[in-house]
Formats: structure tokens, C-alpha cells, sequence
């Protein structure tokens, strides 16, 4: 079993706006405050009324996967019903649709002439895609044309005909992904791990291709707590349909330790943890005691209440890669634990729920130059 990571880091974008500020952990600002990098629309993006991200299956961006070439379409080329027709013959019902260009390996996302040279995806395209009763497709360029005209004018809602149509039907995005140049076969599973925004109308995500799983038939166990709104954590709306803006489009700003996150002691524990999102051997323990008996390097504990600094005595004989808290330490308490372990995770939950021989995925953000991270964290048996 393999995996490869399609997402974008998140860095300073010409297009893309954030406020990326890490200094350490006592003091931090992760702020993106629109769609971009890799992320997740759901219908309420682009459809007043539509679904939000929340009220979307998880599964709609999860599962069996299949490739599709559309690289003869580079340099601001329609894809037609007629290109996919014969490319979609062996697709079935309920899988996810890979849109492949390979676009950034020409140009990078961060370039004007990546946005230049996108194919689009022409309306029967778009309507001949949702006619195959597809769950959700995912782009490695920009895939409507409306979109190109965005730094020159106000584009009208109804201009963005593709997300009109494929939103329109609930079919999930999952946009601007990369590395799919990596995929030598269309036998995969594809998991977009978007964070877990209530009330939103997308999520920047992290999507994970598993190689190597046979039996398509799987259950999904969230371990992540919901984004809501505290001292620490913000979402908000950059673009509001009610005050009269044409799309819908959240922003979020983390600025202390809450909610599910990655934390790390330092930048190469943070890059390592990559190698890192999908795992099959690990640890399942109810009490710091049981350290004793663990046999993996990945280990979950599954109590709320710990003392964190008993936890810290128990970690200087151990030797423990990551380590999975169902518990919120303290920034102090973090810092001790960054003595012992240099990868943790926090505030996950259902882990009453994990069975011993799920695969783990860790879907974390990948923010340039910080070692925190907000994260969707799954199992999957």
C-alpha cells in the first residue's frame, strides 16, 4: 500500500489571500480568508440555498477514483461532451472523477499564465459529467472559464456556468490539487479531507490517493471535532450573497490552540509528518499507565481528562513518532510534551469508535513555515 499528498501548500499567493504568521506556539496567526489552494466547494459557494459543506457527506469526497486525461485541452481549451465521451465509457456510478492536466507541471499555480493556459470545462462537459451520476470531481486547474475574468471585473453568478451546473446537482469540487502526474494506475482510492467548517460553503483540504486497497467497500470514522467559533478560532464570510457579492465564500483565522490540530517541535517534524498521513500500525490506550504496553510508535489515547505532565514522565522512556490526544493541552503542557514526542495531534474524538485494524489518515494542512496545522483526521475499515 502506497499513498501520494495532492495538496498545495499554503504560502504567500498572488491570488489566493491569506495571513499566514507563525512565530511559535504561544504566538500565531493562520488566516485564509477565501477559496483557494487546494480546497472543497460545497453548493452554497456558488447555489443561494445550496448545501453546506456540513450537511455534505463525507463520503461525497471519499472513495473509488478514476483518472481522466484532459491534457490536450491546455491553453484555454474547452473540454466538450465529446472529448469525454470516450474517456468516460468504463466510469461507474458513485465514483470521483480526476480531471488531469498536469497544468502545473507547465506552469505553476503561483504563475498568471497557469490561470492563462487552463483548459475549462464547456457546458456539455459539465452536463455529460453529471449525467454519469458521479459523486464529486477533482481539478488540477481552473476549471471554469468565468473564473479567468475575476481580476479584471465582477463576474455575475450565473456566469460561472460550470458551478452552476455541477454544484447545482450536488455534485462536490475538490480544486487546484497536484501531483497527479504520480498516478500510474486508475485502481485508487481518492480521501479530500476538508477541515470541518460548520455552516460553510467549502474547506481548504487535504486530498490523500490510497494505492493498493482492493475491496472498495469501507466505513468512515470522523476523529475530528467541529470548527466552531471561541477565543481562539474565527470563521467568518469574506463574500456574502446576502449583502449583495455573487458567490459565497468563508474565511477562517486560528490564532491558539483549539479544536483538531497538528503541532509540532520543529519545521522537519512538521514536513515529516507527510510521509506520515496514511497508517496501519498503532496503538490504542485508555490510560497514560499503559504506555508501558504499547508495541507501535504511533499511539492514541483515548481519555479526555489526562495530566499531561504525568503523560510527559511517562514519555522520557518511551519512544513514541506520533502521538494522538482525545485531550487539549495547554501551550506550557504542549511545549513539555515537544521534549518527548515530536509530532502530536489533539482534541480528537470517536475514538471509543477506532478499531485496531483501521487505516489512519491524517488530513493536515500543509501552511508553510508553521508548525501548527488544523486537521481532519479519519479511520477507515
Amino acid at each position: 500500500m502506497k499513498f501520494i499528498n495532492h495538496s498545495n501548500p499554503l504560502r504567500k499567493h498572488w491570488n489566493w489571500a491569506s495571513n499566514i504568521n507563525f512565530k511559535n506556539i504561544y504566538n500565531f496567526n493562520l488566516e485564509i480568508t477565501k477559496h483557494g489552494f487546494t480546497h472543497v466547494d460545497a453548493p452554497s459557494h456558488m447555489i443561494r440555498g445550496g448545501k453546506s459543506l456540513d450537511k455534505c457527506n463525507l463520503d461525497l469526497l471519499c472513495g473509488w477514483a478514476k483518472i481522466i486525461d484532459v491534457s490536450e485541452c491546455i491553453g484555454d481549451k474547452p473540454i466538450t461532451h465529446n472529448i469525454l465521451e470516450e474517456k468516460l465509457k468504463d466510469v461507474d456510478e458513485g465514483d470521483i472523477i480526476v480531471l488531469r492536466s498536469n497544468l502545473n507541471k507547465l506552469f505553476p499555480n503561483s504563475s498568471k499564465r497557469y490561470w492563462e493556459n487552463s483548459p475549462y470545462l464547456e457546458d456539455s462537459g459539465s452536463k455529460f459529467l453529471i449525467s454519469k451520476k458521479i459523486k464529486s470531481i477533482v481539478f488540477d486547474f481552473p476549471q471554469d472559464r468565468a473564473a479567468k475574468d475575476l481580476q479584471f471585473r465582477v463576474v455575475k453568478n450565473h456566469e460561472f456556468t460550470e458551478h452552476q451546473i455541477v454544484l447545482g446537482a450536488n455534485v462536490m469540487h475538490v480544486e487546484h490539487v497536484i501531483n497527479l502526474d504520480l498516478i500510474k494506475n486508475n485502481n485508487f482510492f481518492l480521501f479530500s479531507l476538508p477541515i470541518k467548517l460548520p455552516k460553510s460553503d467549502g474547506g481548504n483540504c487535504t486530498p490523500i490517493s490510497i494505492h493498493g486497497i482492493k475491496n472498495k467497500k469501507y466505513e468512515i470514522i470522523d476523529h475530528s471535532k467541529s470548527m466552531l467559533n471561541n477565543e481562539h478560532f474565527k470563521s467568518y464570510l469574506t463574500l456574502d450573497f446576502n449583502k449583495g457579492d455573487q458567490v459565497q465564500e468563508t474565511g477562517f483565522c486560528l490564532t491558539g490552540l483549539t479544536h483538531t490540530l497538528f503541532t509540532s517541535s520543529n519545521i522537519n517534524s512538521f514536513k515529516d509528518i507527510f510521509n506520515n498521513l496514511v497508517i496501519d500500525k498503532y496503538d490504542i490506550i485508555n490510560r497514560i499507565s499503559d504506555l508501558d504496553k504499547i508495541n507501535e510508535k504511533t499511539v492514541f489515547i483515548n481519555n479526555q481528562n489526562i495530566d499531561h505532565y504525568y503523560l510527559c514522565e511517562k514519555l522520557k522512556n518511551i519512544k513514541i513518532d506520533i502521538l494522538c490526544l482525545a485531550s487539549q493541552p495547554s501551550s506550557k503542557e504542549i511545549t513539555e510534551i515537544h521534549r518527548y514526542v515530536s509530532k502530536v495531534f489533539i482534541n480528537l474524538e470517536n475514538l471509543n469508535n477506532l478499531k485496531k485494524d483501521s487505516l489512519i489518515i491524517f488530513g493536515v494542512l500543509n501552511f508553510e513555515k508553521s508548525l501548527i496545522s488544523p486537521s481532519r483526521i479519519v479511520s477507515i475499515s
